[in-house]
């Protein structure tokens, strides 16, 4: 099959008037004669916006490829997606409240809202590791903007996390007292845009050092175990030791989380003293993941 079959929108011809550039010093992109001289990061970074507004169609396609080829020859479809957030509720509720005896209210809902949040950055990073080794054909023989790869399986998962998310507002009718519904749902869409930056960011640095370095993978799959219980999914950072709550903090993802069951189960706004610091780290996190990726793309076509 050839490229212009599975993605007709990236074909040179399409884009006579975009060019990219690369040299020692980094990439230059444009729509007039190559000056030599990369962009620097910022002007790098709004070129990267208007190509990716440019090519939205084919960012698209790329999203419903992962999308569909996920569930491929699988009979049951879509419904793996919703099945394992509830497996998992249901064990782990059984676990927590009956073997356990943990003392958290509405203990399914808490565990629920953290999970889907969990699930989808875990998800949205496996899948953006291997981005630019799957695609490795497309990267040797076009000018296709690369970062589009890590950032199209990161929003394959978001629609994933868009019907999880579905999920918990339906069980409100089995657990109605255990949510608070209210004004403040208007603050929830901000947190799901802070994970989906966190996402990109780590997706973007995981996805072109994996190229180079294979191994990559199974260091991820550690971080992600480990990160399992530094996150506040089965337990909430108050019940933390004091001394370990300022490092708690810390993790983006478990501010989102925190922020979200104030929102939903609490009718309240996000608690500031958890979601600042998540959003400090999570801008840091993706500024981090732009630069590494700007710098390491420049070979990437080496090792894929």
């Amino acid at each position: 099959m050839t490229e212009s079959t599975v993605f007709p929108d990236i074909h040179p011809e399409v884009f006579p008037d975009v060019w990219v550039h690369r040299n020692a010093q980094g990439l230059e992109i444009g729509s007039e004669v190559p000056t030599g001289v990369p962009s620097n990061a910022i002007a790098a970074f709004f070129a990267a916006v208007q190509v990716t507004w440019e090519i939205r169609e084919t960012l698209w396609m790329l999203v419903l490829r992962d999308f569909k080829g996920r569930y491929r020859a699988q009979a049951l479809g879509l419904f793996w997606s919703l099945a394992h957030p509830l497996v998992m509720m249901i064990t782990t509720t059984i676990a927590f409240e009956y073997v356990l005896r943990v003392q958290i209210a509405f203990f399914p809902i808490f565990y629920l809202v953290g999970a889907i949040f969990w699930h989808f950055f875990t998800n949205a990073i496996l899948a953006a590791t291997g981005a630019m080794t799957d695609n490795g054909g497309l990267i040797k023989h076009t000018t296709f903007p690369r970062f589009l790869f890590p950032i199209a399986a990161v929003l394959s998962h978001l629609l994933h996390f868009g019907m999880e998310l579905l999920l918990v507002f339906a069980f409100f009718f089995v657990f109605p007292d255990a949510y608070r519904f209210n004004f403040t749902l208007v603050a929830l869409p901000l947190l799901v845009f802070l994970i989906l930056l966190i996402s990109i960011g780590v997706g973007l640095m995981v996805s072109v050092l994996h190229a180079k370095y294979r191994d990559l993978y199974y260091v991820v799959t550690s971080l992600i175990t480990i990160g399992f219980w530094g996150t506040p999914i089965l337990y909430s950072t108050a019940m933390a030791p004091a001394w370990l709550r300022p490092l708690l903090r810390l993790n983006p993802v478990g501010g989102v989380i925190e922020g979200a069951r104030d929102i939903m189960m609490n009718g309240k706004w996000p608690n500031l003293e958890y979601l600042l610091p998540a959003f400090v780290t999570g801008v840091v996190v993706f500024v981090v993941g732009c630069l590494v990726f700007r710098k390491e793309n420049l070979r990437v076509s080496d090792y894929v």
